[in-house]
C-alpha cells in the first residue's frame, strides 16, 4: 500500500511536501492504484502497467478489457483508473480555446455525454462570448420544465456576471424523444425577447434526446408559431 512505503518513496508524502507536479508519471499512477500485490509494490505495478500498455501516453487509449487482462489489475482498480482518464479527457475537451460553436451539432456534441442519460429533465445554460466560445456552463434547474420554474432572472444573472454576449439554452427529454413541446417553444421565445432587452443573444435552445437532438431555432416550427 502507499502508506507502507518508506517516506522517501511515498508519492503521497512527496506530493504534500513538494507539490503534485513534482511526481513522476509512475508515482501519479501509483496514487490512483493505491496498492500493489504480494509480488510487487504499487510503484512496481505502476511501472509494469505503463510498460505493458506502451507508455504513459497510451493511457488515453486504454480500455477496461486491456486493464483487467493485466496481472494485478482487478475490476475496481480498472474502473478507478478509467475514471481518472475520463476526467482528464473531459477537462481537456472543456478548455475554452477548443470550444467554439459554429452550428447546433457542435453544441450537441459538447453536452450529449452529460445530458443524454439523465432520468430527470435538466435545464443547462451555456454562456458564450461574442465569438461563440464557451465562458461557462451551469445546470439551472432539475425537474419538469416550465416558465414558472426556469426563472429568467437566474439565467440572465449568470450571463451578466461574466459579461456573456450570448447564451444557449439546453435541456434533455428523458423519454429519448427530442421533439419540442409547446412549452419548450414558448420558453424559447420568452427568453429571446428578454435577451433582446438585455443585449444578450439567445442563439439556440437545444433539446437532447437519445442519440438525437432538436435545435428549436433551426426549425421552421419556431417561426411558424411565433412570427
Amino acid at each position: 500500500m502507499i502508506k507502507s512505503l518508506p517516506q522517501e518513496e511515498n508519492p503521497r508524502e512527496k506530493a504534500i511536501a513538494y507539490g503534485i507536479e513534482s511526481l513522476s508519471n509512475v508515482e501519479l499512477l501509483a496514487l490512483v492504484l493505491r496498492t500493489g500485490n504480494k509480488n510487487e509494490s504499487v510503484l512496481q505495478l505502476s511501472q509494469r502497467l505503463l510498460n505493458e500498455i506502451g507508455g504513459f501516453s497510451q493511457l488515453m487509449n486504454v480500455n477496461y478489457a486491456t486493464l483487467i487482462s493485466l496481472k494485478g489489475i482487478k475490476r475496481a482498480k480498472a474502473i478507478e483508473l478509467l475514471s481518472i482518464i475520463e476526467i482528464g479527457k473531459r477537462l481537456k475537451s472543456n478548455q475554452k480555446e477548443h470550444i467554439q460553436f459554429n452550428n447546433p451539432y457542435h453544441i450537441y456534441e459538447y453536452i450529449k455525454g452529460e445530458m443524454m442519460f439523465l432520468k430527470q429533465e435538466h435545464f443547462l445554460l451555456i454562456c458564450l462570448d461574442n465569438k461563440n466560445c464557451v465562458l461557462k456552463k451551469k445546470i439551472i434547474f432539475i425537474g419538469s420544465l416550465n416558465v414558472s420554474v426556469v426563472t429568467p432572472r437566474e439565467v440572465f444573472r449568470e450571463a451578466i456576471n461574466i459579461n456573456s454576449a450570448k447564451i444557449v439554452l439546453c435541456h434533455n427529454h428523458p423519454s429519448g424523444d427530442s421533439r419540442p413541446s409547446e412549452e419548450d417553444i414558448f420558453l424559447t421565445k420568452q427568453f429571446e425577447v428578454l435577451g433582446e432587452m438585455m443585449a444578450i443573444e439567445v442563439i439556440d435552445h437545444i433539446i437532447i434526446g437519445w442519440n438525437e437532438f432538436f435545435s428549436i431555432k433551426s426549425h421552421q416550427c419556431y417561426q411558424d408559431k411565433h412570427v
